[in-house]
């Protein structure tokens, strides 16, 4: 398991002899930035890095790239602007040859961010982590090292810390720019070993929610509402903008889903050819980022309409990544193409070779929604399908958030229409024997929307010229020229019905009275008294 920020922070307090009671922690650092008061009485600033130790034992280094980048930003201008001296450590007291020291950064928060590629606590760039020498074992009580970027590094033993912390401040330690030329040399060769960290699909993050799933059902059945409202269960508050939506089209490319070269305009003004990713990678790299640090967060990747592309081709190699394991991580790896493996080594840190190979990690979400009345447009296939979980919405699902509203005076009625349950009475007339349309051309409660029956106190339109002009471009359409197209002379059997208009310009004279003459009676009444 990794060493956690709670153990440094443990591990700090013990070094200072000081409980959490004993120290003022610094708001929006996540308890990681905190005041510290001397035995002279000067108050410090102290941020504190849980020191990465790679497994095989080669590297130590402070992950300065993504972890704590925002908070350390937080404790650095606190210290500034109070006037206080600042110190970020770093510690992991179960590395043997480290166990007894802590390791102090001794430059400002502008470097820092040069070093790691980060701007105002995020990811600017592919950045260098701040490494310990592989070779290095601390020998004195206090001493300085250089590490390859020109970064000193005070290794102070714990037993000396306070003396260190009365002695010395890092802050204004060295000049801005004294490691400009090292540090632009580096990121120009960032296929750097070093600076890679292995990659961490099953991140232990336990939800009740499935990775891959397709709401689906009828138009107007809530699937987006749904799939909104569970997508906030799923990131929490805090996390509202770790997904992006995207809507399929038949146009759609895996170009446009993964990723693909195009032209882009350098600072220079001179045309270049980039990687540009697309939502999928966007979304799958910032879940690797996450799944690195000590608290991974879900990524959620929103596919509206997916079944209005050839999904077999926008997937592509993807397709076999769907398939997931018990913990959620792709159960087979794909082999990365070699503008991916660059793309994910400028993001993620290391040489294009750390990347030969890919899976989703189980913090990554791939939702979507379907109009089950368009299953034709583009068909699923079964390999396809077997990846995914399926999850229908009823024709009347969620209508309890509508009921009583939505009323409004209709020629022909002599009381107050409601759009539910003439929804309602519509749905039971395509249903009935004369029509025997299937379920997933009906329309569900939300074909309009709340923004059109939006209503008063009493459940009465406040807008009557929007919701009319809302049922004759929407639900009159959709009947006409969809839903009963093959009948449509006989389903508006009240009116004139040899054009599309005639049916628009008959609502105003006879409200549903469109639908037929004994409409009222045999539908309508008939759900308002079940309702």
């Amino acid at each position: 398991m990794a060493y956690t920020t709670q153990q440094a922070i443990e591990t700090l307090n013990g070094y200072l002899n000081i409980s959490d009671d004993q120290k003022s922690v610094i708001a929006d650092t996540k308890n990681r930035g905190y005041i510290v008061d001397l035995n002279s009485g000067e108050q410090v600033v102290i941020f504190i890095y849980p020191l990465v130790h790679k497994q095989d034992n080669t590297k130590n280094y402070f992950d300065t790239r993504d972890s704590g980048a925002y908070e350390r930003g937080v404790a650095w201008r606190y210290a500034i602007e109070n006037g206080l001296k600042y110190f970020c450590f770093g510690v992991n007291d179960q590395v043997d040859k480290y166990n007894e020291y802590i390791f102090s950064l001794e430059c400002n928060e502008t470097i820092i961010e040069k070093i790691s590629g980060t701007k105002n606590g995020a990811r600017n760039g592919p950045g260098n982590q701040i490494i310990i020498p592989n070779d290095y074992i601390p020998s004195k009580e206090y001493e300085r090292i250089k590490n390859r970027l020109g970064i000193y590094i005070s290794v102070i033993r714990k037993t000396c810390l306070y003396e260190y912390l009365e002695m010395y401040d890092n802050r204004p330690y060295l000049p801005e720019d004294y490691v400009e030329d090292t540090v632009s040399d580096e990121l120009e060769n960032q296929e750097s070993e070093e600076a890679y960290m292995p990659l961490v699909f099953n991140t232990e993050l336990e939800t009740k929610y499935e990775r891959n799933r397709i709401v689906f059902g009828a138009p107007g059945t809530g699937k987006s509402f749904t799939i909104n409202r569970e997508r906030k269960e799923l990131l929490g508050d805090d996390n509202e903008t770790d997904y992006e939506r995207v809507t399929f089209h038949p146009d759609y490319s895996y170009s446009q889903f993964v990723g693909t070269y195009k032209p882009v305009m350098g600072t220079d003004e001179k045309i270049r050819y980039d990687f540009v990713p697309g939502p999928f990678m966007r979304v799958y790299v910032e879940a690797l980022k996450s799944g690195r640090t000590e608290n991974p967060q879900p990524h959620l990747l929103l596919i509206e309409e997916i079944n209005r592309a050839k999904v077999a081709a926008v997937f592509g190699d993807v397709f076999q990544l769907l398939d997931r394991d018990d913990d959620g991580v792709s159960e087979y790896e794909i082999q990365a193409s070699e503008d991916i493996r660059k793309y994910l080594a400028k993001q993620l840190g290391g040489t294009p070779d750390n990347y030969q190979k890919i899976r989703i990690p189980n913090n990554m979400f791939i939702w979507a929604t379907m109009n089950s009345a368009d299953q034709g447009v583009f068909p699923m296939d079964t390999a396809f399908k077997r990846r995914w979980n399926f999850e229908y919405l009823g024709i009347n699902e969620n209508e309890e958030k509508i009921s009583g509203i939505g009323k409004i005076e209709l020629a022909g009625s002599d009381e107050p229409v409601e759009w539910n349950i003439l929804r309602r009475a519509i749905n039971a007339k395509m249903s009935s024997e004369q029509f025997k349309i299937n379920e997933d051309k009906l329309m569900g409660p939300f074909f309009l929307s709340k923004k059109i029956i939006a209503s008063d106190e009493n459940g009465m339109i406040i807008d009557t010229d929007k919701f009319v002009a809302a049922f004759k471009s929407k639900v009159i359409m959709y009947l006409y020229e969809d839903a009963v197209k093959q009948g449509k002379h006989r389903f508006f059997d009240g009116c004139d019905n040899s054009k599309y208009s005639s049916v628009c310009d008959a609502f105003d004279e006879l409200g549903m009275g469109i639908f037929g003459p004994n409409f009222k009676e045999n539908f309508y009444d008939k759900q308002r008294d079940e309702a």
